[in-house]
């Protein structure tokens, strides 16, 4: 029960992160950092395992490699903190589905901005607040990176005790 509490409050996070980022193009500081701050209470409850240190350097190289893309203005700096943040919840063994998962992700939402961009109305778009509607605007990659970290936690499982499943009654579905 108090794992399902953890899972559930780092998916409420990470769907904040997502509806900010696409009504600002911001991603503040605190989500990441809430992120980060749940693996703590989660690796309490699950028990430590000695092969946690694949957390820490997955999340290291997560860093590194979006300090880079950040450095050469391929990735925001609140997209590099939200991934490295959500890297400490996995191993190497997690790693390939959770980047396939963001990566799958992130060209879904470009392609479903680049048709919408085009759909909306431009009296629409000149009105609205929202971030995403500007002309050749950034892509909000905020919300690839939460939807394919909620569907690795679910898929594979966070590290330590990967038993997280998807609920009951989706797999009823």
């Amino acid at each position: 029960m108090t794992k399902d509490l953890i899972l559930l409050a780092v998916c409420l996070v990470l769907l904040a992160a997502a509806i900010e980022d696409i009504a600002k193009l911001r991603i503040s500081n605190i989500l990441p950092l809430l992120v980060m701050g749940l693996f703590v209470p989660w690796v309490v409850v699950a028990g430590w395992e000695n092969d946690i240190w694949q957390n820490g350097t997955l999340f290291l190289a997560v860093f590194a490699l979006g300090s880079a893309l950040f450095a050469i203005g391929w990735m925001g700096g609140g997209d590099v903190k939200l991934m490295a943040a959500c890297a400490l919840w996995f191993d190497w063994s997690a790693a390939l589905p959770w980047f396939v998962y963001v990566t799958v992700g992130g060209g879904v939402l470009a392609l479903l901005l680049m048709a919408g961009r085009r759909m909306v109305p431009r009296t629409v778009r000149d009105g609205s607040s929202l971030a995403i509607f500007a002309a050749n605007g950034p892509i909000p990659y905020g919300v690839a990176i939460a939807l394919g970290t909620i569907m690795t936690l679910y898929m594979a499982g966070p590290n330590p005790s990967g038993v997280a499943h998807l609920p009951s009654f989706v797999k009823a579905l």
